[in-house]
């Protein structure tokens, strides 16, 4: 082992660590998941089969070779089964050898090869962000170090699944255009003009794919979303009879939509009794060209550098405010209703002892670990307590009281966020069916009568 590499303690004495031939500035630091049986007979990092793959093919995809980069593992420590490393084992071994790797090396770009050296960048999503170039200030625990972090699927999934080598070999493609251009293709934000449906809407059409789109509130449809040009879309309440009914007219005169995820979307059309003569499914779309996620806003993101806000990022934080809300009222009501008096005889007087019911603790320990940060679970204990038949007569009197809780959904939105979020997926539903067929023109074509009708 190197002596500028400090092993973890579990390292020490059980495998040989892999830590390469010295010190130096190298503007490009590549690190890997753990050896592999080859690494650790060898002492050499990426020495065997997945080495070769890489070295041969894509590196020199990058305009690179093996004397360009530097490369470690995230974790020095070789396992019998070679299996992907824990998040304990990453926590135990990194922290002692990733900071000297970076502050020696001095790298502009850290290419993090497969999801066990993603988990050294807080944020990265692999799924999303893989051969495209992220700013960012903080690798491993190294604060300070500013550079680009470029996530990289691990070289060595091309060798298990061949479909993979085709994504590997284009993000080498992308990895060597950053380094020649500086420029990680980020595109400017482009205004949009989302609203909600009422009489005075017009609807705007133009040559473009119909994205449709729907949101459901504890399993109810609570709302149509349809997009007829990039960057506008209108917002259809299910709970506005008026607003249906004109959208039921408009889409009966369309002789296609498209959507993404159809298999739950159309069973909502459905029950709102919305007229589909034909649709395009852009999940599947993307499924079949091999190459792309089938998840809108993984798939927005590769397509158009564009991050679309999550369910979690929209929906969550207004439905954990909803529940605090209610939950302060409701601890209320269980210390003034739901709690056990019990009254003691002592010598000179009668003494009252109350005693708080079981509802009151848990609501306020609801109300000290429900965060809008925090990762904690609220609904997870409620609906345990509610579905608990001994508490029935408890729940029966704060429901009477203000209503059942809130639970997590996007009609405890505000509507401008519910808009922009909703609309968003209709938008960008249309968008990506236009980018999808540029790119399958001439690699297969859906024929009229595979069309699903």
């Amino acid at each position: 082992m190197p002596n500028w590499v400090q092993a973890c303690p579990s390292c020490t004495g059980r495998f040989k660590a892999i830590g390469g031939d010295g010190p130096q500035p190298c503007a490009i630091l590549c690190i890997g998941e753990r050896p592999g049986p080859d690494e650790n007979q060898n002492g050499i990092v990426f020495c065997g089969k997945t080495g070769q793959e890489w070295d041969e093919l894509y590196l020199p995809l990058a305009g690179l070779d093996r004397s360009q980069v530097r490369v470690c593992n995230t974790v020095l420590c070789w396992a019998e089964s070679n299996k992907k490393p824990t998040d304990k084992e990453i926590a135990q071994c990194a922290p002692h050898h990733i900071p000297q790797e970076i502050e020696r090396t001095r790298p502009g770009v850290i290419i993090l090869m497969g999801s066990t050296a993603c988990k050294l960048c807080p944020g990265v999503k692999l799924e999303m962000h893989h051969g495209i170039p992220q700013p960012t200030r903080k690798v491993g625990n190294v604060f300070g170090w500013r550079g680009w972090v470029i996530p990289m699927h691990h070289p060595a999934i091309g060798l298990h699944e061949s479909r993979w080598m085709q994504i590997l070999m284009e993000d080498w493609k992308n990895v060597g255009e950053f380094l020649q251009t500086g420029d990680a293709g980020d595109p400017k934000p482009k205004p949009v003009s989302y609203n909600v449906w009422h009489p005075g809407v017009s609807w705007i059409r133009g040559e473009w794919p119909i994205g449709v789109d729907t949101e459901s509130h504890g399993g109810r449809p609570w709302s149509v979303q349809v997009s007829g040009r990039p960057g506008m879309g209108t917002l259809f309440l299910t709970s506005d009879p008026a607003a249906m009914d004109w959208l039921r007219w408009m889409l009966s005169c369309e002789t296609e939509i498209v959507l993404h995820n159809a298999a739950y979307d159309l069973e909502v059309l459905r029950k709102l009794k919305i007229p589909v003569r034909s649709y395009r499914d852009t999940m599947q779309e993307a499924f079949h060209l091999g190459n792309l996620p089938q998840g809108l806003k993984p798939l927005v993101y590769r397509l158009f550098r564009h991050t679309m806000n999550s369910f979690e990022e929209t929906v969550r934080p207004a439905s954990i405010r909803a529940l605090q809300d209610w939950t302060l009222e409701a601890v209320k009501i269980a210390e003034q209703d739901l709690c056990y008096t019990e009254r003691r005889k002592l010598r000179t007087k009668v003494k009252e002892i109350v005693t708080p019911g079981t509802l009151e603790p848990l609501l306020r320990r609801l109300l000290r670990l429900t965060d809008v940060d925090s990762e904690y679970d609220p609904w997870e204990r409620l609906d345990a307590f509610w579905q608990d038949e001994l508490n029935e007569w408890m729940v029966l009197h704060i429901e009477a009281r203000i209503g059942h809780y809130p639970i997590l959904g996007i009609a405890n939105c505000k509507i401008e966020d519910a808009v922009r979020y909703a609309v968003g997926d209709a938008d960008w539903t249309g968008q990506v069916a236009v980018e999808l067929a540029r790119r399958r023109d001439g690699a297969f074509k859906i024929y009229e009568g595979d069309r699903d009708i």
